[in-house]
């Protein structure tokens, strides 16, 4: 399926999505502040690091292969088979770990203990998540993109309708619930879906462990934990900072703005997601030179745009997704923006270093991007206040993409870059 027909399939879901996100946004911004905001985000983080640690983080690895493999069945089956398990064991493993430091994780994240029982809650759902996100890795490697979709507009509805409902009638404690709840009910509906997929068969995980799917989809293992461990690291640490020099109404806000760029970026990450990662892996040379150039002949416009058009209209749109508390998300939000314009499009060269598995490459960047941001955070707001803030995450994403295109400057820049 080509890119601009993948583009219009993933903007129905994009759209669905952008709705359901704008009024979670506003519920959450109306009953439970920037207090609400910054807790949310805290929790957010630890569990995108978990979901992600209890995938054994192989899902790019299963969606590369399930696309190589997809017509021969003899590596397919074993391969989603050890997939299967790795999510598995490695769910329960951090379900339990979280279970058992339920107190120590609910101080450190919130500052108090009384989270801790929603933690404790919040650790079975770790397991229903994980195994939802191998199968959703499934149907990315297998292109199956209409299922895709009806499977993500599905959750996004579903999550908004929780987190409204338990937030109005339980505050914070209800928007907890809500996440628990919802990462329960989506696996459920995955599981629905699974079995009307042509050819496809539980009977798949009963056989054993296959030691070279095991090798191959850890190679992806170190690339997949490192990347989230540094962005949220990297953010806990900004939120914390903030939060300790500035006070909870900026950590909150900047947690806004986060949220406001995670709904525009949404857009390109939803084709993205399901587009590169599988269509990188069988190119190399002028071909994946090509794929590169065409996508960003889509992304840079239309990042551009998005951008342009919420920062001229940011008196409007910031009461409208939070509230008048949220304000101060007006100090951030142009070097934020102009940031993100330059991280959309660094993220396209990403996916070409995990397609082919450049494991010292991509990790070198990951740290690297966090160890810049977190060190220009501390000298920007120091010197410039709350905007220091957006101006390091500028400055971050600028060094990044330039880094990333001299690493590639072969591939990208040379007039031949091979067959």
């Amino acid at each position: 399926m080509g890119l601009l027909r993948m583009t219009f399939y993933s903007g129905i879901s994009t759209t669905v999505s952008l709705v359901t996100k704008l009024v979670t946004n506003k519920i959450i911004a109306v009953y439970l502040g920037t207090n609400g905001m910054f807790l949310l985000g805290q929790l957010k983080d630890f569990l995108e690091l978990a979901k992600t640690t209890g995938s054994f983080g192989t899902d790019n690895g299963i969606i590369k292969y399930t696309s190589e493999y997809k017509s021969d069945n003899a590596n397919l089956k074993p391969l989603l088979n050890t997939g299967f398990k790795l999510h598995l064991y490695a769910s329960l493993a951090v379900c339990l770990l979280t279970f058992f430091f339920r107190q120590p994780l609910s101080q450190y994240l919130f500052g108090d203990t009384q989270y801790a029982f929603t933690l404790g809650l919040l650790s079975v759902s770790i397991v229903t998540v994980a195994l939802y996100s191998f199968f959703m890795a499934v149907f990315n490697g297998l292109k199956l993109i209409k299922t895709y979709i009806t499977i993500t507009i599905i959750s996004s509805v579903l999550s908004t309708v929780l987190m409204v409902i338990l937030v109005m009638y339980y505050d914070i404690i209800g928007a907890f619930y809500a996440i628990a709840l919802h990462q329960v009910l989506v696996l459920v509906l995955c599981l629905f879906f699974l079995h009307r997929v042509k050819g496809f068969s539980l009977k798949y995980f009963k056989l054993k462990v296959d030691p070279l799917h095991f090798k191959n989809l850890t190679k992806f293992s170190l690339m997949a934990l490192v990347a989230p461990l540094c962005l949220i690291g990297a953010t806990l640490f900004v939120r914390f900072y903030l939060n300790e020099n500035l006070g909870e109404d900026y950590a909150g806000s900047w947690e806004g703005m986060w949220r406001l760029s995670a709904i525009y970026i949404m857009f390109l990450a939803t084709t993205f997601k399901f587009y590169l990662l599988p269509t990188f892996s069988e190119l190399s040379g002028n071909a994946l030179k090509r794929e590169i150039f065409k996508v960003w002949r889509l992304s840079i416009p239309t990042i551009l745009l998005i951008t342009l058009t919420i920062y001229l209209l940011r008196d409007f749109i910031i009461p409208l997704l939070f509230s008048e508390e949220f304000l101060l998300i007006n100090t951030i939000i142009l070097f934020h923006l102009l940031g993100d314009a330059f991280k959309i499009n660094t993220w396209v060269l990403g996916n070409v270093l995990i397609a082919k598995a450049d494991t010292k490459a991509f990790i070198a960047f990951q740290i690297g991007w966090a160890v810049v941001f977190i060190t220009l955070t501390l000298f920007a707001v120091n010197y410039y206040g709350f905007i220091g803030v957006s101006i390091a995450y500028f400055i971050t994403n600028v060094i990044h993409f330039v880094l990333k295109n001299v690493y590639f400057r072969k591939l990208l820049w040379n007039k031949n870059s091979g067959n």
